[in-house]
């Protein structure tokens, strides 16, 4: 079977008429670079603003972090830095260990962080945040 190139301005005017249909800017999306999305992200994370929980006594911050660790269950800290966006530092993860006055706790990602315990504003359920 041979194919032969038709060079007909009819043929080539019917094609965008009836058979193609322009997408608009949807057409563009895929020419985001990696950084553009990431600054996408940023951004939308920093939209979603954590209010302030009330501060809690270190002691009420110490038992809630001891039963977290007897218990293995997840918390969500509020700390009391502010991060780059003048909001409230969060951390969630896992009790996995305490060093003096100093708490380990195991991210999702799986790194460890260590806190102090004058760090911590507020220690709630992650599930819960509160």
């Amino acid at each position: 079977m041979v194919l032969r190139q038709v060079h007909d301005d009819d043929l080539v005017n019917n094609f965008f008429k009836r058979d193609y249909h322009d997408r608009g800017m949807l057409k563009w999306g895929g020419f985001y670079l990696s950084d553009h999305t990431s600054a996408l992200a940023k951004m939308y994370a920093a939209e979603k603003v954590e209010e302030p929980l009330p501060k809690q006594p270190l002691s009420v911050v110490s038992e809630r972090l001891a039963v977290a660790w007897r218990t293995n269950q997840p918390v969500h800290l509020q700390l009391k830095v502010m991060d780059d966006n003048q909001i409230l530092a969060k951390v969630d993860g896992i009790v996995v260990g305490v060093h003096e006055d100093n708490v380990v706790i195991q991210l999702a990602s799986g790194r460890w962080r260590e806190l102090s315990l004058t760090e911590i504003r507020c220690v709630g359920n992650q599930s819960k945040k509160g």
